[in-house]
């Protein structure tokens, strides 16, 4: 496998999809020092780099972390990567007829791609070198590249969406296509093309490769299940909330919202809390946010509630998980943790959605 390669499995590893907002690197030298070569270059910069990230693993192991030391050496990777383009920049420069410019121009959009405030520079950097290296041996690593980032950057999802249909027509048999399809739906949904990801993921399901494989058919066909729930009316409900207040779907009913079920016994559901609070935080005053807790016990749940009452800032209500004809059941909820986005007609606007991709559903919906 080339260090090129290596190099742009690294930044999958370490690139965060929705959040553009991160603090930016300090500058780099200003006179970045001067290699014979670009593989003097690439080894020093690895073993830098290395180091730093055999700290983050380090600490990544320790029963306690702390934040600050976690967000201090990342911020030194990112120093390090404002740096590494900078100094293969001005390798570039001053040696414009040296035979190893292919790997380090792709370098340049690959390290660019782990900078999340640089997003649209590694795109310009990825057109660049397919303007110079179309034909070479990572002209499909930098299609990829340039794709996966402009998923990444709210905004840019049509010029995603083309930029994936050019990397799955000219390479339909790479390791990474799969990958690329299932990217377009994502893409296709972020700009309401319901339909269209609908005709996609049908397109997937029907390969032989799907046909031949037990768990991704099952997995396929659950989002393409999913996808039916979208425009249906939330189910009617009334709930009791923690506290004795009552709320129903009604009171929803002129702003979004965000539901979600989850046990806060379940490291999976503690998992995406995070993200929950963050849509809370975030869209403060433009997204409802309603709890929906399953805990075996409703005492515990409540004491729960209790210790983390400044986290919790949202609504929150406990429904017994083998009742029948509850919220629950009627949305056919089967795997936790499980968020519904609804609009403010109380129409499901995305149904089982997680993580990043339910964040930007939710700033779309909260604009």
């Amino acid at each position: 496998m080339s260090r090129a390669i290596l190099i742009l499995a690294a930044a999958l590893l370490l690139a965060v999809p929705f959040d553009t907002q991160a603090q930016q690197a300090p500058a780099p030298a200003e006179k970045p020092k001067a290699y014979a070569s670009y593989d003097d270059l690439f080894d020093d910069f690895s073993k830098r780099r290395e180091v730093l990230l055999t700290r983050h693993e380090r600490l990544r192991e320790k029963e306690r972390i702390e934040p600050a030391e976690l967000q201090a050496i990342e911020d030194e990777l990112r120093a390090l990567d404002a740096e590494y383009v900078t100094t293969l920049r001005a390798y570039i420069d001053a040696n414009p007829q040296a035979k190893d410019l292919m790997p380090a121009r792709f370098e340049v959009a690959v390290t660019l791609s782990r900078l999340d405030d640089r997003l649209a520079e590694a795109v310009t950097a990825a057109d660049a070198f397919l303007d110079k290296h179309s034909d070479s041996e990572l002209a499909a690593d930098a299609r990829f590249l340039k794709a996966q980032t402009l998923f990444r950057i709210t905004g840019r999802e049509t010029a995603c969406v083309e930029a994936l249909e050019d990397f799955i027509a000219r390479h339909p048999d790479r390791n990474e296509a799969p990958a690329a399809r299932m990217m377009r739906v994502r893409a296709l949904l972020f700009l309401n093309r319901v339909d269209d990801a609908r005709r996609s993921l049908r397109l997937i399901l029907s390969s032989k490769e799907v046909q031949d494989d037990k768990d991704a058919k099952e997995f396929l066909q659950g989002q393409l299940d999913s996808l039916d729930w979208i425009g249906r009316d939330l189910p009617d409900f009334s709930v009791a909330l923690v506290g004795g207040e009552r709320t129903s779907r009604a009171d929803f009913i002129g702003k979004p919202m965000l539901l979600v079920v989850y046990d806060s016994t379940s490291q999976a559901c503690l998992g995406e809390l995070p993200f929950i609070e963050e849509a809370a935080r975030r869209f403060n005053g433009r997204l409802n946010v309603l709890g929906v807790s399953v805990n075996e016990s409703k005492a515990a749940f409540e004491q729960w509630l209790d210790r983390n009452k400044e986290r919790i800032a949202f609504k929150n209500t406990w429904i017994d998980r083998e009742a029948e004809n509850t919220l629950v059941k009627k949305l056919n909820v089967s795997l936790i943790p499980f968020n519904v986005l609804v609009d403010d007609t109380g129409k499901v606007y995305r149904y089982d959605v997680r993580s990043d991709d339910m964040l930007r559903y939710a700033e779309l919906l909260a604009k």
